[in-house]
Protein backbone atom coordinates (compact mmCIF):
# COMPACT_ATOMS: atom_id res chain seq x y z
CA UNK A 1 0.00 0.00 0.00
CA UNK A 2 1.75 3.26 -1.05
CA UNK A 3 1.22 5.98 1.50
CA UNK A 4 3.24 8.98 -0.83
CA UNK A 5 3.36 12.66 0.75
CA UNK A 6 1.83 13.48 3.83
CA UNK A 7 -0.22 16.39 1.92
CA UNK A 8 -2.00 14.12 0.39
CA UNK A 9 -0.36 13.99 -3.18
CA UNK A 10 0.50 11.06 -5.02
CA UNK A 11 3.84 9.53 -4.98
CA UNK A 12 6.30 9.89 -7.15
CA UNK A 13 7.59 7.09 -9.41
CA UNK A 14 11.06 7.18 -7.66
CA UNK A 15 8.89 6.78 -4.41
CA UNK A 16 6.90 4.01 -5.37
CA UNK A 17 10.03 2.19 -6.83
CA UNK A 18 11.84 2.42 -3.63
CA UNK A 19 8.62 1.26 -1.96
CA UNK A 20 8.03 -1.48 -3.57
CA UNK A 21 11.53 -2.82 -4.30
CA UNK A 22 12.28 -2.33 -0.53
CA UNK A 23 8.86 -3.92 0.56
CA UNK A 24 10.01 -7.17 -1.72
CA UNK A 25 13.06 -7.50 -0.36
CA UNK A 26 12.31 -7.01 3.41
CA UNK A 27 9.63 -9.58 2.66
CA UNK A 28 12.10 -12.24 1.34
CA UNK A 29 14.39 -11.32 3.73
CA UNK A 30 11.60 -12.36 6.52
CA UNK A 31 10.46 -14.92 5.00
CA UNK A 32 13.72 -16.40 4.67
CA UNK A 33 14.16 -16.02 8.27
CA UNK A 34 10.82 -17.34 9.33
CA UNK A 35 11.60 -20.75 7.38
CA UNK A 36 14.55 -20.79 8.87
CA UNK A 37 13.40 -20.25 12.98
CA UNK A 38 10.83 -23.33 11.89
CA UNK A 39 13.31 -25.26 10.76
CA UNK A 40 15.67 -25.18 13.28
CA UNK A 41 12.35 -25.39 15.94
CA UNK A 42 12.01 -28.59 14.52
CA UNK A 43 15.13 -30.12 13.86
CA UNK A 44 15.92 -29.03 17.79
CA UNK A 45 13.23 -30.56 19.04
CA UNK A 46 11.58 -33.41 17.12
CA UNK A 47 15.39 -34.86 15.80
CA UNK A 48 17.87 -33.46 18.29
CA UNK A 49 19.46 -31.72 15.63
CA UNK A 50 19.53 -27.81 14.98
CA UNK A 51 20.21 -25.88 12.48
CA UNK A 52 24.16 -25.45 12.87
CA UNK A 53 25.18 -21.74 12.41
CA UNK A 54 21.16 -20.95 13.30
CA UNK A 55 22.18 -18.28 15.53
CA UNK A 56 24.17 -16.41 13.14
CA UNK A 57 21.91 -16.55 10.61
CA UNK A 58 19.27 -15.11 11.94
CA UNK A 59 21.44 -12.07 13.46
CA UNK A 60 21.84 -11.52 10.06
CA UNK A 61 18.96 -11.25 8.92
CA UNK A 62 17.07 -9.64 11.56
CA UNK A 63 19.82 -7.15 10.63
CA UNK A 64 19.07 -7.02 7.01
CA UNK A 65 15.18 -6.95 8.00
CA UNK A 66 15.63 -3.36 10.04
CA UNK A 67 18.16 -1.96 7.77
CA UNK A 68 16.02 -2.56 4.62
CA UNK A 69 12.50 -1.42 6.51
CA UNK A 70 14.07 1.71 7.63
CA UNK A 71 13.96 3.58 4.37
CA UNK A 72 10.39 2.29 3.84
CA UNK A 73 9.28 3.30 6.89
CA UNK A 74 11.29 6.70 6.29
CA UNK A 75 8.87 7.24 3.10
CA UNK A 76 6.08 5.96 4.19
CA UNK A 77 5.67 8.51 7.42
CA UNK A 78 5.61 5.67 9.46
CA UNK A 79 8.00 6.15 12.51
CA UNK A 80 6.25 6.84 15.90
CA UNK A 81 5.36 10.73 16.15
CA UNK A 82 3.85 12.44 19.38
CA UNK A 83 1.15 14.50 17.39
CA UNK A 84 -0.28 16.25 20.76
CA UNK A 85 -0.09 19.50 19.90
CA UNK A 86 -0.46 19.92 16.16
CA UNK A 87 -4.06 20.97 16.00
CA UNK A 88 -3.12 23.91 17.97
CA UNK A 89 0.47 24.95 16.42
CA UNK A 90 0.72 27.79 14.30
CA UNK A 91 1.45 26.88 10.48
CA UNK A 92 5.01 28.49 10.63
CA UNK A 93 6.50 26.18 13.67
CA UNK A 94 4.37 23.26 12.19
CA UNK A 95 6.54 23.94 8.61
CA UNK A 96 9.74 24.80 10.95
CA UNK A 97 9.53 21.73 12.89
CA UNK A 98 9.00 19.41 10.05
CA UNK A 99 11.91 21.03 8.01
CA UNK A 100 14.24 21.25 11.41
CA UNK A 101 12.89 17.34 12.36
CA UNK A 102 13.33 15.62 8.72
CA UNK A 103 16.72 17.65 8.51
CA UNK A 104 17.99 16.45 12.09
CA UNK A 105 16.98 13.00 11.26
CA UNK A 106 18.77 13.33 7.98
CA UNK A 107 21.78 14.48 9.71
CA UNK A 108 22.06 11.60 12.48
CA UNK A 109 21.36 8.58 9.17
CA UNK A 110 23.98 10.49 7.38
CA UNK A 111 26.61 10.22 10.19
CA UNK A 112 25.10 6.67 11.20
CA UNK A 113 25.88 5.56 7.24
CA UNK A 114 29.13 7.16 7.58
CA UNK A 115 30.52 5.28 10.99
CA UNK A 116 28.89 2.25 9.03
CA UNK A 117 30.79 2.62 5.92
CA UNK A 118 34.12 3.34 8.05
CA UNK A 119 33.22 -0.07 9.94
CA UNK A 120 33.15 -2.27 6.75
CA UNK A 121 36.02 -1.30 5.67
CA UNK A 122 37.98 -2.52 9.17
CA UNK A 123 36.07 -5.48 8.75
CA UNK A 124 37.05 -6.43 5.12
CA UNK A 125 40.38 -5.40 6.02
CA UNK A 126 40.71 -7.32 9.50
CA UNK A 127 38.20 -10.20 7.54
CA UNK A 128 36.19 -10.45 10.07
CA UNK A 129 33.21 -13.40 10.33
CA UNK A 130 30.85 -15.18 12.32
CA UNK A 131 32.24 -17.31 14.94
CA UNK A 132 30.30 -20.61 13.64
CA UNK A 133 30.04 -20.26 10.01
CA UNK A 134 32.94 -17.93 8.88
CA UNK A 135 30.44 -15.46 7.15
CA UNK A 136 32.24 -12.40 6.45
CA UNK A 137 30.51 -9.31 7.81
CA UNK A 138 31.90 -6.61 5.83
CA UNK A 139 29.37 -7.49 2.67
CA UNK A 140 26.10 -6.83 5.17
CA UNK A 141 27.75 -3.77 7.05
CA UNK A 142 28.01 -2.19 3.54
CA UNK A 143 24.64 -2.81 3.05
CA UNK A 144 23.42 -1.68 6.47
CA UNK A 145 25.88 1.94 5.46
CA UNK A 146 23.95 2.13 1.99
CA UNK A 147 20.35 1.87 3.88
CA UNK A 148 21.08 3.78 6.16
CA UNK A 149 22.68 6.44 3.33
CA UNK A 150 19.10 6.24 1.56
CA UNK A 151 17.21 6.52 4.98
CA UNK A 152 19.43 10.18 4.85
CA UNK A 153 18.80 11.22 1.25
CA UNK A 154 14.72 10.27 1.84
CA UNK A 155 14.79 12.49 5.25
CA UNK A 156 16.71 15.37 3.40
CA UNK A 157 13.84 14.99 0.10
CA UNK A 158 11.04 14.70 3.11
CA UNK A 159 12.54 17.96 4.53
CA UNK A 160 11.54 19.70 1.52
CA UNK A 161 7.54 18.42 0.73
CA UNK A 162 4.88 20.64 2.00
CA UNK A 163 4.08 19.33 6.18
CA UNK A 164 0.26 18.20 7.16
CA UNK A 165 -0.92 18.40 9.88
CA UNK A 166 -2.02 15.39 11.29
CA UNK A 167 -5.25 16.37 13.47
CA UNK A 168 -7.81 19.25 11.84
CA UNK A 169 -8.59 21.92 13.90
CA UNK A 170 -12.08 22.21 14.63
Amino acid sequence: MSHGPPDGGAPSVLDRAIEWTLGVVTAIVLFIMMTLTCVDVVGRYAFNRPVAGGLEMIEILVAATVFAALPLVTLRHEHVTVDLLDAVTPDWVLRAQHFLGYLLSAAVCGVLAWQLWIRAVRMLGYGDTTAVLRIPLYPLTYSMSALMGLSALIFLVLALRRPARRLRKD
